[in-house]
C-alpha cells in the first residue's frame, strides 16, 4: 500500500496577497487549499474541509492565531498546526507552541520550506516494507562517487545532494593525522573528496558531513532531535544565511567542484547549525561539532598558511571534543572517534604530555569494559587510525596537501 495522504491544507492570514501566493504555490503542487482571513472563518471552514494541516498567522482580527490553534488542537487533534509570524521568534515562539503548534516559522516563508512542510504534515502513514527507498543518481563506471538524494529532516526539502565515495574507487590514507586523503585507483576519475564532505540543504542551510542526519525517503521527515533543538535551528536559518552572505546557494552547495571558500563556509554552516543540536538527543553531537571546527581550521590553514590562527582554532576544537567525554551516555564508537581526534589534536598543537594522558585514559576505559575484543568494525577502524598516528605523528605540512 502507498503512503496515506490527506493533502488538504487550510491557511489563515489577514493578508489577501499572502493567501493568494501561498495557496497558488500549494495548489500547483497538488494540494487542496482553503483560506480564511481570521480565526473565526477558519474554524468554520475546518468543520467541513477537514484539513490535515492548518497554517495560521498570529495577528488576525476577531480571533488571533493563538486562540484558533488552541481550539483546533482541542477539537481536531489529528490536524497538524504550523504557526507563522513576522514578529521575532524570541517574542512569540514560546506562546505559539503553548497554543498547540507543531512548528513555528518566521515570515516570510520561502517556497521550498512551504512545500517541505506541506509534504511533511500531510503524510499520515507509510506502508510496511516501503519505509526506506534510497534515491541515487545514475553514475558512470569510472565515476568515483555516488550522489544520494536525501530529505532535510528540518525543513523537508527533498533535494539535498550527498556525495558518497565508492569504496572500490579510492585508497584511503590518514597520514595527515586529522582527516583522510583519498587517492583514485586505476580506472577511476580523480575527485577531490574534501570539496563535498558536507551536505548542505539548499533551503534552510542545515549542514552535516553525516549522511544519517538526512532522511532516506522524502516522506520521512520527522526530526531526530529534541523539539528545543529544532526550534533553535528554526531561529538560526536567517543567521546562517547572513553569516555566509549568500542568498541563492542551491547550485553552489551541490557542486562537486565548489571552490575552497565555499567549502570553508559549508563547514562553518555545519558548526553553527550543530550548536543548535547540543541540547538535542543525538549521540556524539559535541564530537560532530568538533569535527566541523577542526575541518574549518584545516581548510583555513591550507588557504592562508597562518599557523598561529591554525593552532588557536585547533585548541577550540579540543574543548569541544573534551565536552563529549563528559557525557556518560556516549557510545563506544563515538568515544573511540573522540579519543582519536583529541589525541591527534593535542599532538598537532605540541601537547604531547596531554596526548599521552588521553591514550592512557582510553586504555583504562577498555580495561574497565572488558577490553576491545568485542569492538564493532567502525570502532576498530578508529582505534587502528589512532595506533597509526601514534606511531607516525601528526605533520602540519601533510595537512596543507589535503587541498
Amino acid at each position: 500500500m502507498p503512503a496515506k495522504i490527506n493533502n488538504k491544507i487550510l491557511i489563515m492570514d489577514d493578508s489577501l496577497a499572502l493567501l493568494k501566493i501561498m495557496s497558488q504555490t500549494l495548489r500547483q503542487n497538488g494540494y487542496e487549499v482553503e483560506t480564511a482571513v481570521n480565526g473565526v472563518i477558519g474554524l468554520q471552514k475546518i468543520e467541513t474541509f477537514h484539513p490535515k494541516l492548518a497554517i495560521i498567522d498570529i495577528m488576525m482580527p476577531e480571533m488571533d492565531g493563538y486562540e484558533a490553534a488552541k481550539k483546533i488542537k482541542n477539537n481536531y487533534p489529528d490536524t497538524n498546526i504550523v504557526i507563522f509570524s513576522a514578529q521575532p521568534a524570541a517574542v512569540v515562539e514560546k506562546q505559539a507552541f503553548a497554543a498547540g503548534a507543531d512548528l513555528f516559522l518566521q515570515k516570510p516563508v520561502r517556497e521550498p520550506i512551504l512545500l517541505g512542510i506541506a509534504k511533511k504534515y500531510t503524510v499520515t502513514d507509510v506502508a510496511e516494507g516501503d519505509e526506506e527507498k534510497e534515491t541515487t543518481l545514475h553514475y558512470e563506471a569510472d565515476q568515483p562517487y555516488i550522489v544520494h538524494i536525501r530529505t532535510c529532516y528540518f525543513c523537508g526539502c527533498n533535494n539535498v545532494n550527498f556525495f558518497v565515495p565508492r569504496p572500490e574507487a579510492y585508497e584511503e590514507s590518514w597520514e595527515s593525522g586529522l582527516f583522510p586523503k583519498y587517492t583514485a585507483k586505476e580506472g577511476f576519475l580523480k575527485w577531490d573528496f574534501m570539496r563535498t564532505m558536507v551536505g548542505v540543504c539548499p533551503s534552510c542551510l542545515f549542514a552535516s558531513y553525516d549522511i544519517n542526519d538526512f532522511a532516506i525517503d522524502p516522506r520521512h521527515t520527522s526530526f531526530p532531535y529534541s523539539g528545543d533543538a529544532k526550534r533553535i535551528l528554526s531561529r538560526g536559518i536567517a543567521a546562517r544565511k547572513k553569516m555566509i552572505g549568500v542568498e541563492n546557494t542551491d547550485t553552489i552547495f551541490s557542486n562537486p567542484n565548489r571552490p575552497i571558500q565555499r567549502v570553508i563556509e559549508s563547514f562553518l554552516l555545519a558548526e553553527k547549525g550543530g550548536n543548535g543540536l547540543v541540547i538535542g538527543d543525538k549521540d556524539g553531537v559535541y564530537c560532530d561539532i568538533g569535527y566541523y571546527t577542526t575541518m574549518y581550521a584545516v581548510l583555513k590553514y591550507a588557504q592562508n598558511q597562518d599557523k598561529i590562527e591554525y593552532q588557536n582554532n585547533l585548541r577550540e576544537s579540543i574543548e569541544l571534543f573534551s565536552n563529549q567525554l563528559k557525557i556518560q551516555s556516549t557510545s563506544r564508537i563515538t568515544r573511540a572517534k573522540t579519543y582519536y581526534f583529541l589525541i591527534a589534536l593535542n599532538m598537532a598543537t605540541g601537547a604531547s604530555i596531554r596526548a599521552n594522558e588521553l591514550k592512557q585514559d582510553l586504555e583504562n576505559f577498555y580495561r574497565k569494559t572488558g577490553g576491545a575484543s568485542d569492538a564493532s568494525y567502525e570502532e576498530r577502524i578508529w582505534n587502528e587510525r589512532l595506533l597509526y598516528i601514534w606511531k607516525e605523528g601528526v605533520n602540519p605540512d601533510k595537512i596543507r596537501e589535503l587541498w
